[in-house]
């Protein structure tokens, strides 16, 4: 598929700067994108190679794995068959399953795997299955084939918290359990369910789960992880228990075409998915999953992450499997909605490019509501070597994460100080840090102009030498 557009040349041009940016500076091999507008494809194209070694360039039609997104579809199966009264949320999973019959308190039921929140922590099944699948590495424990799984998790099941008032624990072992309790009440493999009650009915002809499937494609990526800091072709993940939780391929319009359902209450042409009361179920914040640093709450539904943004109600998911990632959401009142397959696990994640996306579609720039962006903006200009009067004092500023990292070296010798943000401004050049001690300290730096920087820390004022 050759690249569409409805947008403006100026948001157009916007936003290919930005995703050309966000490639360069975070060395991704290839991405592609698809804008909704209302009920219309309103843009679509990729950015750079589907495949390194011939150079082949990544198109809108480029299939990627699109890890956790595949989650949503194990969702609205369940809500498929809720409609359809062969199961309610509100089953226990023992009613169906013998995997977790032995935790500790009530039984786990439906609606807590769709929403992490049955009190289990991640077993790391599916992180064992993606490192040695990709070819990253091996995690010696014994996850080969649905024996494997029933007793990994079976054994893990003493790990439940109960004290916990918000037990969110995002739990992948839970869709794969999902994706079972889907095979017992419908008769189906999971894939066949998904393939005939998803995907076709919304022509997502080329979406899959098998390795098969994905191999026969012509315009498929070659995915990517960084060994020692090189950029190496990896293998994608294919195994059935990763099926529901993240196992899913596709492309940016197909996904284009599922999202836009979505948006609408599930609704294709003159049929439906399902009803519109349950796709409004699913985009409900049935769980809290955390909180921004602005205090803007992140909750989980089923299948999918809310919460507001842009003044707006965002409705999204992103997923990583080692050697690719996507992410795709939409605003509810603005009617826009974004995809992007990525073939590699990115410093800043296609999450953050779609967040990106988003805001520029809006109008606003990037880097004042985007948490990660804002984040880098803070921190870029701070960066650096300090002196204290005459050199008396030294100090080193790194970035580490979310964080600061601010290593002093002086006639007391060398400490290091973690340093917090106070707030996702973008202009904020405060930090808190606890010294060893237990001294809770502000940190602060002063921007005069660009690389003239003054840092003040307990009795010291420091000057940015490079």
């Amino acid at each position: 598929m050759t690249e569409k557009t409805t947008l403006s040349d100026t948001t157009t041009r916007a936003i290919d700067e930005f995703m050309t940016e966000w490639l360069s500076d975070d060395r991704i091999p290839g991405a592609s994108l698809a804008i909704i507008d209302g009920d219309d494809l309103a843009y679509a194209t990729g950015y750079g190679a589907r495949e390194l070694a011939s150079n082949t360039p990544a198109t809108p039609a480029t299939l990627y794995g699109i890890g956790s997104c595949s989650k949503s579809f194990a969702a609205l199966g369940i809500m498929q068959l809720a409609a359809a009264g062969e199961l309610t949320v509100k089953d226990p999973i023992d009613d169906y399953l013998p995997h977790l019959s032995e935790v500790p308190g009530e039984p786990v039921t439906i609606h807590e795997l769709l929403t992490h929140s049955s009190g289990m922590p991640s077993d790391g099944s599916l992180s064992v299955l993606i490192r040695r699948l990709t070819g990253a590495g091996d995690i010696e424990v014994p996850v080969s084939g649905g024996d494997d799984f029933r007793r990994h998790v079976a054994g893990s099941t003493t790990e439940r918290r109960l004290e916990n008032k918000n037990p969110f624990f995002y739990y992948n072992a839970g869709y794969t359990l999902l994706g079972l309790i889907i095979e017992i009440v419908s008769g189906d493999d999971y894939a066949d369910y998904i393939r005939e009650r998803i995907l076709a009915p919304l022509e997502m002809t080329r979406s899959g789960f098998t390795r098969a499937g994905f191999e026969a494609a012509a315009d498929r990526m070659v995915p990517y992880y960084r060994k020692d800091d090189e950029t190496v072709a990896g293998e994608l993940a294919f195994d059935a228990s990763l099926y529901a939780p993240g196992g899913l391929y596709s492309s940016v319009e197909e996904l284009a075409t599922y999202l836009t359902a979505m948006m609408h209450g599930g609704a294709i042409g003159e049929s439906d998915l399902v009803a519109a009361e349950q796709i409004a179920r699913m985009h409900e914040p049935h769980a809290t999953r955390g909180e921004l640093l602005d205090g803007t709450a992140r909750h989980y539904g089923y299948g999918w992450g809310i919460r507001s943004y842009l003044a707006d109600r965002l409705v999204s998911h992103g997923g990583m499997m080692g050697t690719t990632t996507a992410a795709m959401g939409f605003l509810e009142d603005a009617e826009v909605g974004v995809t992007i397959g990525c073939n590699i696990a990115s410093e800043h994640r296609p999450t953050t490019a779609m967040l990106g996306v988003l805001a520029l579609l809006r109008g606003v720039e990037p880097t004042q509501v985007v948490p990660q962006l804002a984040l880098d903006e803070q921190a870029d200009p701070l960066l650096g070597t300090y002196e204290s009067y005459r050199g008396i004092q030294s100090a080193v500023v790194e970035r580490d994460g979310a964080a600061l990292t601010l290593t002093l070296d002086g006639y007391t010798g060398d400490r290091t100080l973690q340093l917090q943000p106070i707030s996702l401004a973008p202009d904020n050049h405060t930090f808190q840090a606890v010294t060893a001690t237990g001294e809770r300290v502000s940190v602060e730096f002063e921007v005069t102009e660009p690389g003239e920087v003054d840092l003040f820390v307990q009795r010291w004022r420091l000057h940015k030498t490079e």
